[in-house]
């Protein structure tokens, strides 16, 4: 956590332990005498969390997803139950305007084959993003960000939401999925990760589209199959893939299968990879603290 979430804290009276370094289990054993609970990804606040936070009550993510909380044991126990996505979305949105740009023009494969004497300037002839149209999957946060973004490029924004209505502006369409299928030269995703997301992305749903794209994903792994999406780069349905999220980010520790297919992720030119940094920067970290902090301050005034 930013030192700014702690001090606004302690300044406003309450009793900080800031653990940086604790466990699951050193939380579980411990929550029972806490009201407040902030938390990144390293901890899920499950049930059995939760049936142990007896005086709990708020439970909060330095981040966006929510999917480390159950989020419906929370509010049977009354809990309130938040996030910080305003914190990092213009990071998320340069994050991913950069993996796109890096994708169009082969700016990753260039400079890789340049530090070995090639210098292959037809090879990495690039494609221009100005005048494409770019396909949202979830108009959040994330992807207002990034949409704003793209506006300086003289793009055509598509947005499906199937929760959120009535959003087009002057960034972006609101758009069903069979337009996006039609029309889109770039596909984004920025869905929260939840039963009905899981693997929504799979082989029928990148095969729809009626010309190959470019897909971007910095929301999370498992919204995406990679074993389909590695097939459709292979048959050329998706021209290449940039993706800040896996399904499994304990790289150091996968099983056979998985291994097997981040071999293929890597051999491939055709994908660029970055470790979930889409909304980590200096700026962001700041800027979750005073969200969070702005939010646990209304829960008490």
């Amino acid at each position: 956590m930013h030192p700014l979430l702690v001090e606004g804290l302690e300044d406003d009276g309450f009793d900080v332990n800031y653990q940086p370094k604790i466990t699951p289990a050193q939380v579980l054993a411990s929550i029972k005498d806490y009201e407040g609970l902030v938390v990144n990804s390293k901890v899920y606040v499950g049930k059995e969390m939760l049936d142990n936070a007896t005086q709990l009550k708020f439970v909060c993510r330095a981040g966006s997803g929510l999917e480390v909380i159950d989020l419906d044991c929370a509010k049977q126990k009354n809990v309130i139950a938040f996030n910080a996505p305003e914190g990092n979305r213009v990071a998320v949105g340069e994050h991913a305007l950069g993996m796109l740009l890096n994708l169009m023009n082969n700016l990753s494969k260039a400079d890789a084959e340049v530090r070995n004497y090639k210098w292959l300037r037809e090879d990495n002839r690039g494609n221009e993003l100005t005048g494409k149209t770019v396909g949202l999957i979830a108009y959040g946060n994330n992807a207002q960000a990034f949409a704003k973004l793209l506006r300086g490029f003289d793009v055509k924004i598509l947005a499906y939401d199937k929760y959120y209505v009535g959003f087009t502006d002057k960034y972006v369409t609101q758009a069903p999925l069979q337009q996006i299928f039609d029309e889109a030269d770039v596909l984004s995703l920025h869905l929260p990760l939840t039963a009905e997301t899981s693997y929504m992305i799979d082989y029928k749903f990148l095969s729809s589209f009626k010309k190959p794209v470019w897909l971007v994903n910095t929301s999370r792994g498992k919204v995406l199959n990679t074993t389909d999406l590695i097939q459709c780069v292979t048959e050329e349905k998706i021209i290449a893939a940039a993706l800040d999220v896996l399904e499994n980010e304990k790289i150091g520790d996968l099983n056979e299968a998985e291994k097997l297919v981040f071999e293929q992720l890597i051999a491939n030119k055709k994908f660029f990879l970055t470790p979930h940094i889409a909304g980590w920067t200096h700026e962001s970290k700041r800027r979750i603290a005073e969200v969070l902090l702005y939010k646990i301050r209304n829960i008490y005034n």
